[in-house]
């Protein structure tokens, strides 16, 4: 019987997987210092619970530019905001094949890895091989700080 010689795409996602893997199992190991008993802060749990049970912001409002974003690595979020205090979210994670989205410039967030572009209002792509848009993230502003809502 022959044996099968794995497709492209087949390889490609198990590479990519195992390198995100071994990527968020170093930022683990490296956080969990027993000489740093200091607890997470919002940023670098992604907004997640503060201390005292409360979530932590996102970002400040003013980190997030008049038409244009930020992309919050960490919470796997962009954040995008019109040319007031109109704030959107959505998933940082391209819809094509899972790449993290790198900026927002020009009214669109920007894929670095097969150049898809989505719409920095809708998250709906416009350029490049992604077909969906990017899942929005529902968020809040409250005392000019940006939270999950």
């Amino acid at each position: 019987m022959a044996q099968e010689t794995p497709t492209r795409r087949v390889v490609v996602p198990g590479i990519v997987v195992t390198v995100a893997g071994a990527g968020a199992g170093f930022a683990v190991a490296s956080n969990s210092s027993a000489a740093d008993p200091k607890p997470p802060t919002a940023a670098a749990n992604g907004g997640g619970d503060a201390p005292g049970g409360e979530a932590g912001p996102l970002a400040q409002l003013s980190d997030v530019p008049l038409d244009g974003g930020v992309v919050l690595s960490d919470a796997g979020i962009v954040l995008t905001r019109d040319s007031g205090d109109g704030i959107q979210g959505f998933s940082a994670v391209c819809t094509h094949q899972g790449c993290l989205v790198s900026s927002v410039a020009q009214g669109q967030i920007n894929c670095p890895c097969h150049g898809s572009s989505f719409d920095a209002r809708t998250g709906e792509p416009v350029a490049g091989p992604a077909r969906t848009k990017l899942p929005p993230v529902a968020v809040t502003v409250r005392d000019n700080a940006v939270f999950r809502a």
